[in-house]
Order: structure tokens, then sequence, then C-alpha cells
């Protein structure tokens, strides 16, 4: 079920919300879930007649799509990207993906279910069935020029928290901007990468990881998140095997494997040069992202 009903009062454990757009990254709120919010005529869900199942998520739209759509597909294989790049081992957790047909129908939804959250253009949210227990994983967008993009960004978290109960923010938030990105990218983003060249960003990990609330984060935040993420996932066999050590580590509940910067200096000892070395590196891709998708595939 997406919503909760009003009497289990479960605290929400996760709420990020992608803006793309507006501010990089996503955003982080926890707060009692009330339930609906009064309206004179409650908005409804998209789609729940028309349920398609495609691999791990369930898509609900108005609009009729196909399930074997290159947009479904390729997030299909995003799933599998995941967890074969990051070691992880599969979950079969249902994602419920809920594309509204515009951006008025989806931001009067997400105001009347979700009033505390900001404006974004799309939301991953994971609320618990029971205190302490599994999480309905729900991810809202709406159709529109942005929605690969979007999606490939709000189902990484969804993927990530799947199986990692929780995720470290600026490691949460640097997976999904590596893997927003479509495959032919190979996780560069251009404006990131240009920015920390050009020395707009400090890197600094150790106050990055200090970080708990998305408030604290701005745009270069991210683009430092996006860099460590890359550093580790694109560069020497050592480095990402600290990344998938911690991975697995974090997946323990009894365990508490703290920062990673102290492991990552065992394969670099000055991290920050590595990045900065890194990133003089990479060739900036020409490939443009595809930027609008069909607003009906089922054509």
């Amino acid at each position: 079920m997406a919503d909760s009903p009003p009497s289990h009062r479960a605290q929400i454990a996760r709420a990020l919300a992608c803006a793309l757009g507006l501010l990089a990254g996503c955003d982080t709120l926890g707060r009692k879930d009330d339930g609906p919010q009064p309206d004179v005529d409650p908005p409804a869900l998209p789609g729940k007649a028309n349920a398609q199942r495609v691999s791990q998520f369930v898509f609900y739209s108005d609009t009729p799509i196909k399930p074997n759509a290159p947009l479904f597909a390729e997030l299909a294989a995003l799933r599998d990207q995941v967890y074969r790049d990051l070691r992880l081992a599969p979950s079969n957790t249902v994602i419920q993906v809920y594309l509204f047909d515009d951006q008025e129908k989806y931001e009067r939804y997400m105001r009347y279910r979700y009033p505390d959250l900001p404006k974004r253009r799309a939301f991953f949210v994971g609320v618990p069935r029971t205190a302490g227990g599994p999480r309905d994983l729900l991810v809202y967008t709406f159709w529109g020029d942005h929605l690969r993009q979007d999606l490939r960004h709000e189902l990484t978290h969804a993927l990530l928290n799947g199986v990692i109960k929780e995720v470290p923010l600026w490691l949460d938030e640097g997976l999904a901007e590596y893997y927003e990105l479509p495959p032919e990218r190979d996780g560069v983003n251009a404006s990131h990468l240009d920015a920390l060249r050009k020395g707009e960003v400090t890197a600094n990990l150790a106050s990055l990881e200090q970080l708990e609330q998305v408030a604290q984060m701005g745009r270069p935040q991210y683009q430092e998140a996006w860099a460590w993420a890359h550093l580790m996932l694109r560069t020497t066999p050592e480095a990402r095997a600290v990344l998938f050590e911690y991975l697995q580590q974090l997946r323990d509940p009894t365990t508490k494997p703290g920062p990673l910067l102290p492991r990552l200096r065992a394969v670099y000892p000055h991290p920050e040069e590595a990045l900065k070395q890194h990133l003089a590196a990479l060739d900036p891709p020409a490939a443009r992202l595809r930027p609008v998708v069909d607003r009906n595939p089922s054509r």
C-alpha cells in the first residue's frame, strides 16, 4: 500500500526529494505520518487498475504504458547494473512507481499526501509498515522532459534502501548522482566535472561524511559526493574493494562501520589529491542525455 493508515503514525525513515533542475540531488525529511491531509476533493493515485511490472518495479500510470518500451527496458537494466556494480545481493522487494499524467496532478497529490515535503520534480519515500519493520518503497513523479533522469536517480535510492537500511546521506546521493546518467555516459556528469575542475568545489570527504541533513548540503556537496563515488567505482580494484566492503558492513544492522575516509586512505594516502588527479584525467562525454521521453510510450 502506498499510503499508511492514519492510525499507524509511524515515523518516516527516509524521504528523499529529487530536484535536479532546482537543487542538485535529493532532500531528506523525517516526520510523523499523520495520514492524508484535509482536501475538498482528495487527489487519486494514478493507474491502480493498469499496473505494469518491469523487473522489481511496478509502474502505475493513467497513460497506458508498454513494459517493453525502451525506457522501461533501460530501468530493468539499471536494477541489474546497480546490484552487479556494487556487489550487492539482489532484493526482490517491490518498488512502486507512480507516474502522474502531468506536473499539476503530481504536485496536488504531493501537497495532499506529504505537505511537509518541498516542491520537487520527483521523490523517493520509504515508509515503514511497522515500527522497525520492512518499508514500502515508493517513487512519485510525472511524465515530462526529465523523466528518464529523474527515474534513474530515484530508483537508485530505492534499490539501495531496499537492501541497506541506513545508507549514509553523502553516499546515497553520490551513487544516485552516478547512476542517474545513462550507461553511455560512464557515470560522468559533465557539469559536476566542470565545477570540480574549476575549483568551485573543495573536496573534503571528512566534512562530507559528517552531514546528516540535506539542509546542510548545497550543490557543491552533491557534486563532491558524485566525485567520490566515481573515484571508487572507476579507478582501481583496491578502491572498489573499499566501497564494496563498506556497503556490506552497512547491510549488517549489528555493525556500525563508521566513516569511510580512513579506509580510503589505505588505498590513497592523500585521497583529495587522488580525487583531483582522477578528475583531471576524465574526458567529459560528448553525448548528451536523451532529453525527452515519449509521453506515451505505448505508441
